[in-house]
């Protein structure tokens, strides 16, 4: 995305060049690729490193997400594993698929890559879902994975979006060096400032889930509007919330892949990013 830090948005659709890994990615030795998958047992929260296992081996075989076991287990770059040495893995869930469900919104509640699932479940293109279709979870718990109910979006103010800080601009909307594409705009303003909502709306993302842009919020608006608040500091409302036009909803920071205190913004007509700059107001 090319805005003081590196990727594109995760729930982008414009097709942009990926993200540096931050995951050592090392092939498994012919003795590890040939084990049979062996999904985890619930009641199972930890695993022997065996000779030439390596953290992608062992999240392709558990069905484990490689991050949660980066995390899980404070392992730092370039995650060597010991033989012999215990990992703690975070126990799947799993998903019962209701009407109007798809796999990116399910990727979306559950915090999984899309790409997750897919490979989890065994999923083949055109990946439908069906009513009441079991889905594992990989790397996740049950609390975790439960939806939270979504209320319509409030009627709107009438007056148009706001821009949600003050401040000077970082980065504008449009391509980058690299390939990169900036689907909005970065604004620097202290630490602990306050943002506002756009317009009125309601929560359907408060969390650090999507990494890379640390404490973000997306609100929904009437009419296929999505904005979003990425690198907060502190996040003052919930998922499943309605806001007011000017509503405070979160506090600057610099969380995320950012070198300094910052507020990334977008605005999003259904799954196409646009320019803030067109329709900010005051």
């Amino acid at each position: 995305m090319g805005y003081d830090s590196e990727g594109p948005f995760p729930y982008s659709h414009v097709n942009k060049k990926p993200p540096p890994q931050t995951v050592q990615k090392t092939t498994p030795t012919p003795a590890v690729r040939n084990r049979p998958a062996a999904p985890i047992p619930a009641n199972v929260s930890s695993v022997k490193v065996a000779k030439g296992d390596t953290v992608y081996a062992i999240s392709r075989r558990y069905g484990v997400d490689v991050r949660s076991i980066i995390n899980m287990n404070s392992l730092r770059a370039p995650y060597y594993l010991n033989t012999g040495q215990t990992l703690k893995l975070a126990s799947g869930s799993t998903y019962r698929v209701k009407k109007g469900d798809t796999l990116y919104a399910v990727s979306r509640s559950s915090g999984i890559l899309v790409s997750e699932l897919v490979r989890v479940n065994g999923l083949k293109q055109p990946y439908a879902l069906r009513v009441g279709q079991t889905l594992k979870l990989p790397g996740t718990s049950p609390k975790r994975a439960k939806p939270v109910a979504i209320a319509a979006a409030p009627q709107v103010s009438g007056k148009g979006f706001m821009w949600p800080i003050k401040g000077r601009l970082l980065s504008s909307y449009g391509p980058k060096q690299a390939g990169y594409h900036n689907d909005g705009v970065n604004i620097s303003a202290a630490i602990g400032s306050s943002v506002v909502a756009s317009e009125s709306g309601v929560v359907v993302h408060a969390s650090n889930k999507l990494k890379g842009y640390g404490n973000l919020i997306l609100i929904k608006h009437q009419n296929g509007w999505v904005t979003a608040y990425a690198h907060n500091n502190k996040l003052l409302v919930k998922k499943g919330q309605q806001v007011t036009r000017g509503q405070v909803v979160a506090q600057v920071g610099q969380t995320g892949r950012v070198t300094r205190p910052q507020l990334h913004f977008e605005m999003r007509k259904g799954s196409r990013a646009v320019n803030p700059a067109l329709y900010l107001k005051g």
